[in-house]
């Protein structure tokens, strides 16, 4: 994660969710909540779910991880706007949960940055029926 003052290089924005699509794809939790500021939020809105704070967020990815078989995500497209510290992405989601359910997703995230480098808020739009819920 970045730890420099108020404003992230391009490169450094960008890398932000490469690096934590790779967390949760090995499904490492620690290495995915490293990405996420205390007070963030996660909004799923094709759920209509949202997550708020760290520990919220933690146990859903800790119940998402402890249900799958396997997690992969591939970042299609990025869209980076270093002034307002906002990153897009485009990506492919592909798993499988332990109870046989396979996913084939195309998804897109609306990341919102702190000085930090951690996400203060996350938007999801799911392309189906959210695992993560």
């Amino acid at each position: 994660m970045a730890t420099q003052g108020a404003t992230l290089t391009r490169d450094e924005l960008a890398a932000l969710p490469d690096s934590y699509f790779r967390a949760v794809d090995a499904m490492d939790l620690d290495g995915i909540m490293a990405h996420w500021a205390d007070d963030a939020t996660m909004t799923i809105q094709t759920a209509h779910t949202t997550f708020n704070g760290a520990d919220e967020i933690r146990r859903m990815f800790g119940d998402f991880i402890g249900s799958s078989v396997f997690i992969r995500h591939d970042i299609r497209n990025i869209v980076v706007e270093p002034s307002t510290m906002k990153v897009a992405t485009e990506q492919g989601y592909q798993g499988e949960l332990k109870d046989g359910t396979k996913n084939d997703m195309h998804n897109c995230n609306f990341f919102d940055v702190g000085p930090d480098g951690r996400f203060t808020r996350v938007i999801i739009f799911m392309s189906g029926s959210s695992p993560l819920v």
